[in-house]
């Protein structure tokens, strides 16, 4: 029986632990690893008469604007056909191949000639790229599941211009091709990259833009496009740092299609998170993006659209002149809700009445931590305490994820704290404490600049009471006091439980700051002996003195005198 017991002793114990490992698990784990883009970092190419690659190496230099163009200016069916292998090496796979599932992007343009590429263009995952030979056809590879073309691509396209295509493969691989086959006359493909997310194992940018995408939407459908009108000139210019710089979006004032610019950001935002913009229009007057300006905002997780288009009439938009420029508006786009996204789309066009005719300016493009609100206040805040007392500051816009350190200085300095909620000591001497907070996202690069705060510690008040002494049968008597110090302006009075029946006083009118006279009042009949209690003192910023003992000394009265008459 004992051996029994024991051991539903041993399993219970385990059991415990288990569930605690879960629970712990489950709450480091709610803040991921943040991820980052690993490039395919070797090209090969297969080429047949009148097909060509130009700059094949800019498909696998892990600079997602340079890119290989894959022409084919003649072809029979699949008779001739132009390839680009792109394989992924070390460091992400050393000697392995990826598992199957691990979602694949390949990068590249779609021409407006959409419908007559689409039959011939190919995306397929492999495996054991080998050199085949001039017998062999060049580059050969084993195909891992099926490819993504024709109508399967088509359902995975909504522009033309800049694609992402992201696929998972169903089978273990080291590579995607790109093909240019079919019926295609006259074509051409920009290939610019493939990649694949792995954990970071360091510190990443998670808020830096990584790449930009550009092009055209039709607003009927990609099969209905009849024409494509606009452009994006430059649109990397809206993530390169430059402040003079701008990608700019000419919408040729069309009805039928929007001309879109996508910032696309090396992670997905927590909630709070700001993309910050500065824009302006392409002519000399003033920003207007209210109705009829053809200008919405669409989040992205992916491919995936987060919400609906946001208007500039909605309060996740604040349009705001940008400091030293008359015609440049900062842009800051704040939206009020828990979705998850990691690419904020611009575009321009879609209505009869366009009042960006001459197209919209995007100088730069960044997303920033929420900056630290202290106690509720976004401005400088001050907390007034008083000697032996402490506060908690308290940042009110914490995000999840991220970490608040707290300093004595605006840069460098003393780190003091690490949490959301600094509580202070009470052991902070008067007169005036300056901190500062910074927030930083768990696993990033990114720091906010400090906020400051300051917190007040005002001095108590104090007086030097003297000994009351009276006599039985008195109801009232003097308690004088002096050395008054930091301005106290009232009295109270708490008595031990040993003065029975006497009046414990609050708040009562001091009759000077620095020295005076309290008059005690004193229970009729009140007998000899000592009575104590504790007198406190408070200021007009309503700070109290410490306790300070007093007593009355009650003398008893001295016994009459008999007097005897004798005859």
């Amino acid at each position: 029986m004992f051996v029994v017991r024991r051991k539903k002793a041993e399993l219970l114990c385990l059991l415990i632990i288990s569930l605690l490992l879960f629970i712990q698990s489950r709450a480091l784990g709610q803040c991921a690893t943040p991820q980052m883009r690993y490039y395919a970092s070797t090209q090969q190419i297969n080429t047949d008469i009148l097909t060509s690659v130009d700059n094949p190496t800019n498909a696998a230099d892990g600079d997602p604007t340079t890119f290989s163009t894959l022409n084919r200016l003649v072809g029979v069916g699949n008779l001739i056909d132009v390839t680009q292998f792109l394989k992924f090496t070390n460091p992400v796979t050393p000697g392995n191949l990826l598992a199957a599932g691990t979602k694949v992007t390949v990068k590249l343009s779609v021409p407006p000639g959409l419908l007559s590429l689409l039959g011939g263009v190919e995306i397929q995952p492999f495996k054991n790229l080998h050199d085949g030979g001039l017998l062999g056809g060049g580059w050969q590879a084993d195909a891992v599941g099926s490819p993504i073309s024709g109508a399967t691509l088509l359902s995975l396209l909504s522009s033309v211009g800049d694609q992402e295509i992201t696929i998972a493969p169903t089978g273990d691989f080291d590579g995607v091709w790109v093909r240019l086959a079919g019926v295609a006359v006259g074509q051409s493909v920009n290939l610019y990259d493939a990649y694949i997310m792995q954990p970071a194992t360091t510190n990443v940018g998670c808020n830096t833009p990584v790449d930009v995408l550009s092009g055209v939407k039709p607003l009927t459908g990609l099969a209905n496009i009849g024409s494509v009108l606009g452009t994006v000139q430059n649109p990397g210019n809206a993530i390169d740092t430059d402040p003079g710089s701008y990608a700019e979006i000419d919408a040729v004032a069309n009805v039928l299609n929007s001309v879109y610019h996508t910032t696309v950001f090396n992670s997905p935002t927590h909630q709070g998170d700001i993309v910050k913009m500065i824009i302006q229009n392409s002519g000399a007057g003033l920003l207007d993006l209210n109705l009829g300006s053809g200008f919405s905002v669409q989040l992205y997780n992916g491919a995936t659209a987060v919400g609906s288009p946001i208007i500039y009439n909605t309060t996740s938009l604040d349009l705001k002149l940008f400091p030293l420029a008359s015609n440049k508006y900062e842009l800051d786009i704040s939206p009020q809700s828990t979705a998850v996204y990691d690419r904020v789309e611009v575009s321009v066009g879609g209505v009869a009445t366009l009042g960006l005719t001459q197209g919209l300016r995007i100088y730069d493009v960044t997303r920033v931590i929420a900056t630290p609100v202290i106690n509720s206040s976004p401005t400088p805040t001050t907390a007034t305490i008083c000697q032996g007392g402490t506060t908690t500051l308290t940042v009110s816009n914490a995000q999840d994820c991220t970490t608040y350190k707290w300093y004595d200085a605006a840069t460098g300095g003393n780190l003091l704290f690490t949490g959301s909620s600094y509580p202070l000591p009470s052991t902070l001497s008067t007169g005036t404490h300056t901190y500062y907070v910074e927030a930083s996202r768990d696993g990033c690069t990114e720091t906010t600049a400090r906020v400051m705060t300051t917190v007040n510690v005002n001095p108590l008040p104090t007086v030097t009471p003297g000994t009351a002494n009276t006599c039985a049968g008195k109801t009232a008597t003097p308690l004088n006091y002096t050395n008054g110090t930091n301005t106290p302006t009232k009295y109270s009075i708490v008595w031990d439980t040993s003065a029975t029946n006497f009046v414990n006083v609050t708040d009562a009118a001091l009759p000077s700051s620095t020295a005076g006279t309290i008059t005690l009042a004193l229970p009729a009949g009140t007998a000899a002996g000592t009575y104590t209690g504790n007198l406190t003192v408070k200021n007009a910023n309503q700070c109290s003195s410490n306790n300070i003992p007093i007593s009355i000394q009650v003398n008893a009265l001295p016994t009459p005198p008999v007097i005897t008459i004798t005859n």
